[in-house]
C-alpha cells in the first residue's frame, strides 16, 4: 500500500533569483545603496539564493546582514536571515537542528509580532518532526501554524493552503482518515484561489483516506483528478504516486487484471521519475501479488529478482521491506520451494514483530500528545474567556461608579466559578483516560497469559517431560529408539514455535480482518500441503466490513488448525477443502475425503473435540461436527 507523500511547502520571502547577472544587481544594491529598505530586501534575496549553491557566499552574506539588520534594529530581517540556517539544517536531513532552532526562534517572533515569520518556522519545525516520525507532536504544530496564517493580514491563502495540507497528511499518517479528510478538502479549496504546484500531491493524499476507508469509487477519482493534475504540472513523481494507488484500489476490490496493468504502469513511471527505491518496490509488491492471484508464479519471480536487485543496491531494511519478504514467500511457495519460503517468512515475522514493537511505542506518545493538544486547547479557551472579560469590564465602566463595582464582581465571581469548572472537568477527562488505558492494559495482559498458559505452556510442559523422559532412557534405550524421540521431540518444539509466532501475530494486532485472517490460514494450508503431500486447498468468498477482535481471531484460528490436524492425523485422507464464507454471520468449514469416524464413540474422550467445543463457546459460535464413509465435515458459525 503506498504511503503518503510528505511533501514540504517552503513559501519564500521574495522570488528565485538564478541568473548571475541577478547576483550581480544585489551585490551593488548592497555596496551602493543607502536606502536601508533596499538593502535588507537584497541581503534576504542573496542569502535564499546562496543557501543550497555556495556555502562561502552564503555565510558572507548572512553575517554581513545579520550585522546590517542589527544595527539599524531590524528584528524581521533578522529573524529571516536566521531562519535561512534553519533551511540549511532541513535540507541536510539534521531535523533535531532544525527542531531546536526554531524552538529558539519562535519566542523572538511572537515577541515582534511578525506573523509570516513564525508561520514558516512552525511550517519547518512541523515537517521537520514528520520526517523523524513524530506525527502527533508534528500535528500540534501545524494545528499552531494556522492558527498564525489566519492572523496574517491581508489574508494569504498560500500559508493556508499549505497548513491545512500539512494537518491533513499528520492526521493520515496517525491513521485517523475521516479527520484528514476536512483539513485536505480545504486545502484543495484554498488552492483553487492561488497558484500552487502541491495540488496533485493533496488529491494523492486525499485519495488515500478514502482507500483506506474502503470508499473505493471515491478513492478512483480522486487518484485520477491527481494524476490529471500532476500531467498538467508535468510532475511525474505525484502522477506515478497517484498511478500506484490506482492499483492498490484495483487489488482490494480483488480485480487482479486491472490491478495487474495499473501497477505495470506504476512501476514504468517509478522509474521515469526518480521515485524512491522503496516506492519503486511498492510497484513490483503489486505486480508479484496480481500474479499470484492470477496463479503466474512464473511470472512472479521474474519481478522479485527485480526486487531482490533494488533491495541489494539500496540497502532496503526488512522492516521498510516487510510487505514485499511476505509476496515473495508467497510465491516461492506457489513454485514448490518451502524450505525457501520459510527462510524468507521467518525475516518477515521479525520484521512485523519490531513494528508492532515501534507501533505501540508511537501509540504511547501519541497518546500523551493528544492530551497534550486537549490541555493547549483549553488554556486557549481560559484565555479567550479572560478577554471576554476585560471586554466587560471596558463596557461597565461607562455605567458609573456602583454599577461598575457591582457587575465587576459578579464578572469576577462568574470567572473564577468558570475556571475552576475547567479545572476539574480537565482533571476529570485526565482521570477517566488513565483508567481506561489501565482497563485495555489489563484485558490485553489476561488475553495473553491465558493464551500462552493454555496452549504454550502445555506444550513447554511436554517438552521437559519427554526430554527428562529420553535423558533417562539414554541408557537402557536402544539408540534407534532414542533417535526417534529425539525426532518427535524436534518435531513438537516446531509446533511449539509456531503455535507462538502465531499467538504473537494476533496478540500485537488490535483488530484483524477476514482478509488478514484467510491469508494465515493458507499459509498453515501450504505448510501442511508440502509437508504432508495432501491437497490443502482454501477458498474465500463473501465480504464484510467487521473485524475481528485477537481473543475472535486465535480461536477460529485453532479450530481450524485442530480440524486440520485431526484430518491429517486421522483420516488418512487425500484432500482437505477449507472454506470461509464471510458475511454478517460467517461459517467456516474444514472437510477431507477421508475414512471418517463413529463419532459417538469419539466426542467424550477426545481432547482435541473438547478442545475445539470450548473455543467456540468463547466466541460464542456453534460448531457441528460430521463424518461418515466419505470423509468428516467441520462447521464452524460465527454470529
Amino acid at each position: 500500500m503506498p504511503k503518503p507523500l510528505l511533501y514540504f511547502i517552503l513559501l519564500i520571502f521574495c522570488a528565485p533569483l538564478h541568473a548571475q547577472k541577478n547576483v550581480d544587481s544585489l551585490k551593488q544594491v548592497i555596496t551602493t545603496t543607502k536606502n536601508p529598505e533596499a538593502k535588507t530586501t537584497a541581503y534576504k534575496a542573496i542569502v535564499s539564493n546562496f543557501r543550497t549553491k555556495d556555502t562561502t557566499q552564503f555565510k558572507k552574506y548572512y553575517a554581513e546582514g545579520i550585522t546590517y539588520a542589527r544595527n539599524i534594529n531590524d528584528k524581521e530581517t533578522e529573524l529571516q536571515l536566521a531562519h535561512n540556517i534553519t533551511l540549511n539544517f532541513y535540507y541536510a536531513g539534521n531535523y533535531k537542528a532544525v527542531i531546536q532552532r526554531t524552538d529558539s526562534l519562535i519566542p523572538i517572533a511572537k515577541q515582534f509580532e511578525t506573523y509570516t515569520i513564525q508561520a514558516d518556522m512552525l511550517n519547518t519545525k512541523g515537517n521537520a518532526l514528520s520526517s523523524i516520525s513524530n506525527y502527533p507532536q508534528a500535528l500540534v504544530t501545524f494545528l499552531e501554524y494556522v492558527e498564525v496564517a489566519k492572523k496574517i493580514v491581508p489574508k494569504n491563502n498560500r500559508f493556508l493552503a499549505s497548513a491545512h495540507n500539512n494537518i491533513g497528511m499528520a492526521f493520515l499518517n496517525m491513521e485517523r482518515y475521516d479527520q484528514a479528510i476536512p483539513y485536505l478538502n480545504k486545502s484543495l479549496a484554498y488552492q483553487e484561489l492561488v497558484e500552487r504546484n502541491f495540488k496533485a500531491h493533496t488529491y494523492w493524499n486525499l485519495g488515500i483516506c478514502h482507500m483506506e476507508r474502503e470508499r473505493f469509487d471515491k478513492a478512483l477519482e480522486i487518484f485520477r483528478l491527481g494524476l490529471e493534475e500532476a500531467e498538467k504540472k508535468n510532475d511525474s513523481y505525484a502522477a506515478a504516486g497517484n498511478q500506484l494507488c490506482i492499483g492498490s484500489v484495483y487489488t482490494r476490490q480483488d480485480d487482479f487484471v486491472k490491478g495487474l496493468e495499473a501497477y505495470t504502469k506504476a512501476y514504468k513511471m517509478c522509474l521515469e521519475s526518480d521515485m524512491e527505491p522503496y516506492k519503486t518496490i511498492e510497484a513490483l509488491v503489486g505486480i508479484i501479488y496480481s500474479n499470484n492471484q492470477l496463479s503466474r508464479p512464473n511470472e512472479a519471480m521474474s519481478y522479485v529478482k527485480i526486487a531482490d536487485s533494488i533491495t541489494k543496491v539500496h540497502n532496503i531494511s526488512d522492516l521498510r521491506n516487510r510487505e514485499y519478504l511476505y509476496f515473495k514467500s508467497t510465491t516461492l511457495l506457489q513454485l514448490g520451494r518451502p524450505r525457501e519460503a520459510n527462510k524468507i517468512h521467518l525475516r518477515y515475522s521479525k520484521a512485523e514483530d519490531s513494528l508492532q514493537n515501534t507501533k505501540n511505542l508511537e501509540l504511547i506518545q501519541e497518546k500523551e500528545t493528544e492530551y497534550r493538544t486537549k490541555e493547549k486547547e483549553q488554556q486557549i479557551q481560559l484565555q479567550e474567556a479572560q478577554l471576554n472579560s476585560q471586554r466587560l469590564w471596558i463596557t461597565v465602566l461607562g455605567g458609573g461608579a456602583v454599577l461598575l463595582g457591582l457587575v465587576g464582581f459578579l464578572a469576577y465571581r462568574q470567572q473564577k466559578l468558570k475556571v475552576k469548572h475547567q479545572k476539574q472537568e480537565q482533571e476529570l477527562k485526565e482521570a477517566l483516560h488513565k483508567v481506561e488505558t489501565a482497563n485495555k492494559l489489563e484485558e490485553q495482559r489476561l488475553r495473553i497469559s491465558k493464551e500462552l498458559h493454555d496452549n504454550i505452556g502445555s506444550q513447554l510442559t511436554c517438552l521437559s517431560s519427554a526430554a527428562q523422559n529420553i535423558g533417562l532412557g539414554l541408557l537402557t534405550s536402544p539408540t534407534p529408539v532414542t533417535q526417534k524421540k529425539l525426532e518427535d521431540l524436534s518435531e513438537f518444539s516446531k509446533e511449539a514455535i509456531t503455535d507462538l509466532r502465531d499467538t504473537i501475530w494476533v496478540m500485537n494486532k488490535g483488530s484483524i480482518s477476514w482478509e488478514d485472517l484467510t491469508e494465515r490460514v493458507r499459509y498453515l494450508a501450504h505448510k501442511v500441503s508440502n509437508a504432508t503431500a495432501i491437497a490443502v486447498e482454501v477458498h474465500k468468498t463473501g465480504h464484510h466490513t467487521g473485524l475481528l477482535t485477537p481473543d475472535e481471531t486465535i480461536n477460529i484460528y485453532r479450530i481450524i488448525q485442530e480440524a486440520l490436524n485431526n484430518a491429517v492425523k486421522h483420516a488418512n485422507a487425500s484432500k482437505i477443502l477449507i472454506e470461509i464464507q464471510v458475511s454478517s454471520s460467517t461459517l467456516v468449514t474444514v472437510t477431507d475425503n477421508g475414512k471418517g469416524y463413529n463419532a459417538s464413540a469419539v466426542t467424550k474422550g477426545s481432547h482435541g473435540m473438547y478442545n475445539m467445543e470450548s473455543r467456540a463457546k468463547k466466541i460464542n459460535a456453534t460448531l457441528d461436527i460430521s463424518s461418515d464413509n466419505d470423509g468428516t465435515s467441520v462447521r464452524l458459525k460465527i454470529k
